[in-house]
């Protein structure tokens, strides 16, 4: 969090009172895999616009919203549970000149009615969170309940993609990177038809985000010594190596030989090892999915 606030900083010194865009934050707060393209096609096929009303549960220090307030300026409420990510999230928005809801809470417990959003939102979102919400029937009920009748919900998510069983490193991995909700397609499909909803589309990216994650441990690695001065080794052998060891695990379907996949990936090759990169690229069957979800809300609880 230190980090991020010294690099939020930069930026306003830099701006030196200018107005912001969520641009000059990007380098730092946009953690999605894949960026917010997948989203932008959504808002775009539903029409989203001025007089929209849409919701982002898990939003972190708000680099979505941003770029939703952004692009389509729609009335949104942005929530999240922990205090210092909606701290950045409102210094950030503030600079931009954002003039939108941020609110502290857990999405599984708010009251919606008590903040004037029950069955107004067009859309509810999230990207790459709900994977940490272990009650997912709580969670969906709020998500009903915050949707017009056949109000749109939009989920990018960390699933598993099969059931075969993780081996010993994958259980490990797994809980480091906080894979607590760990649904397959058919329990997904189960708890949003419980909740009220028609599943829509369930789509897995998983190769894609595999290449985005072995394409960002590449630059990690290749900007190594200029990450250690700028921001101190212990960052590295935290975050970075995190970054490099447990999410390319994670994923590591690329859908490439072992020969393109050292030829594309040289630094992250040498880094794992030689047999250590053959063996997740090549032999370690894929579990963990990338799913983007789309569901229509059609009753309600």
């Amino acid at each position: 969090m230190n980090r991020l606030r010294n690099e939020v900083n930069k930026v306003r010194l830099a701006k030196n009172g200018s107005i912001c865009k969520p641009s000059d934050f990007s380098s730092f707060d946009s953690l999605h895999y894949c960026g917010h393209n997948y989203i932008e096609e959504f808002f775009v096929s539903q029409n989203i616009g001025t007089d929209s009303h849409v919701v982002e549960l898990c939003a972190g220090t708000g680099s979505t919203s941003r770029f939703i307030a952004e692009r389509f300026n729609p009335h949104l409420s942005a929530v999240d549970f922990l205090p210092a990510f909606n701290d950045l999230h409102r210094q950030m928005s503030q600079l931009c000149e954002f003039n939108y809801n941020i609110i502290q809470g857990d999405a599984t417990q708010l009251q919606f009615e008590q903040l004037n959003l029950n069955n107004k939102a067009d859309i509810v979102y999230s990207l790459q969170s709900f994977y940490y919400i272990n009650d997912k029937a709580a969670l969906f009920a709020n998500c009903n309940k915050l949707l017009k009748d056949n109000g749109k919900l939009y989920i990018e998510d960390h699933v598993l993609e099969n059931d075969i069983p993780l081996n010993e490193k994958e259980e490990e991995i797994a809980t480091k990177f906080q894979f607590i909700s760990r649904l397959t397609r058919s329990e997904y499909s189960r708890l949003l038809n419980e909740a009220g909803f028609r599943l829509d589309d369930y789509t897995y990216r998983t190769t894609e985000w595999s290449r985005y994650l072995f394409d960002r441990a590449e630059r990690f690695l290749t900007d190594k010594n200029k990450i250690i001065e700028e921001y101190g080794q212990e960052l590295w052998d935290t975050r970075y190596v995190a970054g490099i060891h447990i999410s390319c695990r994670l994923y590591h379907q690329l859908g490439m030989t072992l020969d393109e996949a050292q030829r594309a990936y040289p630094l992250t090759a040498a880094e794992f090892g030689a047999a250590e990169f053959e063996k997740w690229v090549c032999e370690v069957p894929s579990k963990f999915g990338g799913a983007y979800i789309q569901a229509t809300k059609i009753e309600n609880l």
